[in-house]
């Protein structure tokens, strides 16, 4: 007797829904996507406990017909594609026809529908995969899909879903990318009878991420523009200060399609390197777009992922597009004149209401806030893509009009733990601290940052404070410059600009300092002997996994030679699947400069601190070290005059 057995059908959908159907959020996903495809102007969602309980979208849509309505059900039933050659230029969100019937599985769905031609609408009803019946309905016309009850046929998968709110911030969060990807069409979310977002129709996506993000986090960001022939880039992206311990303020698109791509978030993370500490992300929100047979959706069932076709030049592009955009605008810390910082909820808390504009982004508050976004237009690109020639915009302030539109969501966020490289936080909470919601009020409205004056001419010290921190002025106030960040980031970009080519003094270690190293970090060294060599460090493997440093920059103490040998083994066997050369030798950079910097508690002339001053404003980033931290904080003269309670 066979051992193989054809699966029943009750049984196979349930497997097939377990790949579409994850989470609430899912569902949310599949129905919302069918509605787009469908040229919906205006969707409605409500969803309750999560949800768990119900979820139900209306939008205004071109409906079905009955016929359609009861095929879509179907397993691979789609309007969407009829060959394979359209796969290879889908340009819809849906196209697999699994949606519908994997939801229809896992739950009690009643579909309502109708197109503007017929007269009379059709209603379609399931239970756990069962059809129950088809009814003839009044009905104005698009669709109303209502799922209630889901996973009730599967209680193994709902026992592992979230708590309520938890489940609830990741529909609130999925319905703001879609809003956002979608600035044509009006959405309305409900949870548990409570408007949570509203937005109206717009033609603008600047209007859009100010109705989903609100005027606090959108005056922050940094304009992107990029267009050539067949790739553009726009956006928003913040500067190095506000800095996520997560990448959930990260909003990427790819042709209009939400994703969480990894080639993306590596592209925008590799902008940020050398400004940015381990484990700090930005807040960005990015629209690529380009020829559909570019790009492969077909990758992954959830359609998040996506595989381009030339890889590194996407990946290139984007980028050089954000790096080049950082580089044109870099504002320089404030210094607030009073501050007090209040905890909003105690670490009791489970749950904890937040709005659209701080949530998520709460640690924000704490840093310098620009008027406005800045737009930054974009030179071509030599890349793969070929590029078109562009006219230099300025960017447009806000017109006070726009003050009128809601900054929509206010999301129920369950605390939870996430994933090793989320809790490595960069914010002000120390390492293993719980969440807490942190909002700093100032007693006196704070300058908005601008520009320091480039190339920084007229900065004059006026001396130390406890010799570690460089206190100087300029035609717009006083300025505290870190005397250590500020010479590391001198070093740190000639030693990058050289290439890391082997320095001229190098000593040899009296007693050659031994490293014993496991099996995987002896493997990373081999991949970074050649460049430790290249900086001036000679390494030299006794036998077996043992390893002996023979030389060093001059200048290095020997634990610090061995504290970066071993750091940048630690790097190479951490990212060993994205490993990069290029990352790796700013890796060294940074460490040789933090090590061979300028310390605190050190005492300096007048005429060295003015060469340090003038040798960092020669840098093309004086506002971070290559580690993150700020190099300069300033006090205007607006401030100082409030201060001191002139008139201004």
């Amino acid at each position: 007797m066979s051992k193989i057995k054809v699966l029943p059908d009750s049984l196979a959908n349930k497997i097939a829904a377990g790949e579409v159907v994850e989470r609430p959020a899912s569902v949310v996903k599949e129905l919302l996507e069918n509605a787009l495809d469908a040229g919906a102007r205006r969707i409605n969602i409500a969803i309750e406990t999560g949800g768990k309980k119900l979820i139900r979208i209306i939008d205004d849509g071109e409906g079905m017909t009955r016929d359609d309505a009861i095929i879509a059900f179907e397993r691979h039933a789609t309007s969407k594609l009829r060959t394979a050659s359209d796969l290879e230029a889908i340009t819809s969100l849906g196209f697999r026809g699994e949606a519908l019937p994997s939801i229809a599985a896992v739950s009690r769905l009643i579909l309502r529908t109708k197109t503007a031609p017929d007269a009379i609408g059709t209603e379609v009803e399931f239970n756990g995969g069962k059809l129950i019946a088809v009814r003839d309905i009044a009905w104005p016309g698009g669709s109303e899909l209502e799922v209630k009850d889901l996973f009730l046929n599967m209680p193994a998968r709902r026992k592992f879903l979230k708590g309520d709110a938890t489940e609830s911030y990741h529909i609130v969060n999925l319905v703001q990318h879609y809003a956002l990807a979608n600035p044509g069409v009006a959405f309305l979310l409900i949870k548990d009878g409570r408007e949570s977002l509203r937005v109206a129709e717009t033609d603008s996506s600047r209007d859009r991420a100010y109705q989903v993000l609100g005027s606090a986090l959108l005056g922050k960001l940094i304009e992107v523009n990029h267009e050539s022939a067949e790739l553009k880039i726009s956006g928003w992206i913040s500067n190095p200060q506000e800095q996520r311990s997560s990448r959930d303020a990260q909003y990427l698109f790819v042709n209009r399609r939400f994703v969480r791509d990894q080639l993306v978030g590596r592209a925008l993370s590799e902008a940020y390197r050398s400004m940015m500490p381990s484990g700090a992300y930005p807040a960005a929100v990015l629209f690529i777009n380009l020829p559909p047979g570019e790009v492969d959706v077909n990758v992954h069932p959830a359609k998040t992922e996506v595989r381009f076709l030339r890889e590194g030049a996407v990946m290139l592009a984007i980028r050089d597009v954000v790096a080049k955009a950082l580089t044109s605008s870099r504002p320089v810390t404030r210094v607030p004149m009073l501050a007090t910082t209040v905890i909003a909820e105690s670490r009791d808390a489970v749950e904890v209401e937040i709005s659209s504009a701080s949530a998520r982004d709460i640690d924000f508050e704490l840093s310098p806030q620009p008027a406005r976004a800045q737009q930054v237009k974009q030179s071509p690109l030599s890349l793969s893509f070929s590029d078109s020639e562009q006219e230099p915009e300025r960017a447009e302030s806000y017109r006070e009009s726009h003050q009128s539109i809601s900054a929509a969501s206010t999301p129920l966020v369950e605390i939870e733990s996430r994933d090793a490289e989320d809790t490595n936080s960069a914010g002000l909470c120390s390492e293993g601290a719980e969440p807490e919601l942190i909002q700093s009020i100032f007693s006196a409205e704070i300058e908005a940052n601008t520009p320091l004056p480039w190339p920084g001419h007229g900065i004059k010290p006026l001396g130390q404070i406890r010799d570690s921190y460089i206190v100087a002025t300029d035609e717009e106030g006083l300025l505290l410059i870190d005397q250590h960040v500020a010479h590391e980031r001198v070093l740190f970009e000639q030693f990058r600009d050289d290439k890391l080519s082997r320095p001229h003094a190098i000593q040899p270690l009296l007693i050659p300092e031994t490293l014993d190293l496991s099996p995987a970090e002896a493997e990373a060294f081999e991949a970074v002997s050649d460049e430790l060599e290249r900086i001036g460090i000679e390494v030299m493997q006794l036998s077996g996994r043992t390893i002996a440093v023979k030389t060093a920059p001059a200048g290095l103490a020997p634990g610090d030679v061995v504290s970066i040998v071993r750091h940048t083994i630690n790097v190479v066997e951490a990212e060993r699947r994205s490993f990069s050369v290029d990352h790796l030798r700013d890796q060294l950079a940074a460490s040789l400069a933090c090590k061979a910097a300028i310390k605190v508690n050190m005492p300096l002339t007048m005429e060295k601190m003015q060469w340090l001053i003038d040798e960092l404003m020669k840098t093309g980033n004086r506002m971070t070290c290559p580690h993150g931290r700020p190099i300069i904080m300033r006090m205007g003269l607006r401030e100082i005059e409030r201060g001191f309670k002139r008139p201004v």
